[in-house]
């Protein structure tokens, strides 16, 4: 009987698979060869893998990069530029005379300026040969900022309540105006820097003593000598 159905099946064309042959085949071909491999009941899918050409390696494409949330918003551009500073505090360009002193503590009307920038002379202002008798000092400031806002006064340690100031702004060598002031009377100013790249701060008493010759003449005389009390209150740049 098994010869009569082994011959029955080479009559119909049909070739068997041995046990091991296709084991877990979806096909079992005339050569026991198989072309798709059921994975079985582990695989967890159900799934079928085409098998890798020989010599090859199965590569996934990379996932790009997520664009942070805020990648189309712009940035504020850091310019290193404070948008407020005390003019006090950038380096003097010019420093004539010694007399000045910038970045100085003033009081005026009971009232603290710390980076102020003053003008007091003792015995005499010490001015070069034939310079007048005054408060002349420089800063740059490259275009960067606005306005200037400042306050111009004479010190409460003056000993003169009579004693007046003489102020004046130069922005790239243009006077914004004399402007004088009084004992007690602080004088606000605020100036367009705009694109302006150096300031000037001149200030003055009018008779100011020139020189300590004069000094001495009128120590000599009991004449009580003419000096200045002077300062610019916290000059502060905004951008």
């Amino acid at each position: 009987m098994a010869f009569l159905a082994a011959a029955w099946v080479a009559a119909a064309g049909v070739t068997a698979c041995t046990q091991n042959s296709c084991e877990h085949t979806y096909n079992c071909g005339d050569n026991n060869d198989y072309t798709e491999r059921n994975e079985g009941p582990d695989s967890g899918s159900g799934s079928t893998t085409a098998p890798s050409s020989p010599g090859t390696t199965a590569t996934s494409s990379p996932e790009e990069p997520s664009p942070p949330a805020d990648a189309g918003a712009t940035l504020p551009t850091d310019t290193g530029v404070p948008s407020r500073r005390f003019l006090a505090e950038l380096p003097a360009v010019q420093l004539e005379p010694s007399d000045t002193k910038v970045d100085e503590g003033a009081m005026v009307d009971g009232d603290s300026y710390d980076h102020s920038i003053t003008f007091v002379c003792d015995l005499y202002c010490n001015n070069g040969q034939g310079e007048k008798p005054q408060s002349s000092v420089s800063f740059n400031l490259g275009g960067r900022y606005q306005t200037l806002t400042l306050k111009m006064a004479v010190l409460d340690s003056s000993p003169d309540e009579n004693e007046q100031g003489t102020f004046e702004v130069y922005l790239d060598g243009e006077s914004q105006g004399a402007k004088h002031v009084g004992f007690g009377k602080a004088e606000a100013q605020t100036l367009e820097v705009t694109g302006v790249n150096r300031i000037r701060l001149v200030a003055y008493r009018p008779g100011t003593v020139a020189n300590s010759l004069l000094a001495g003449v009128n120590a000599a005389g009991g004449t009580a000598s003419v000096l200045p009390h002077l300062a610019w209150l916290n000059p502060e740049l905004h951008r």
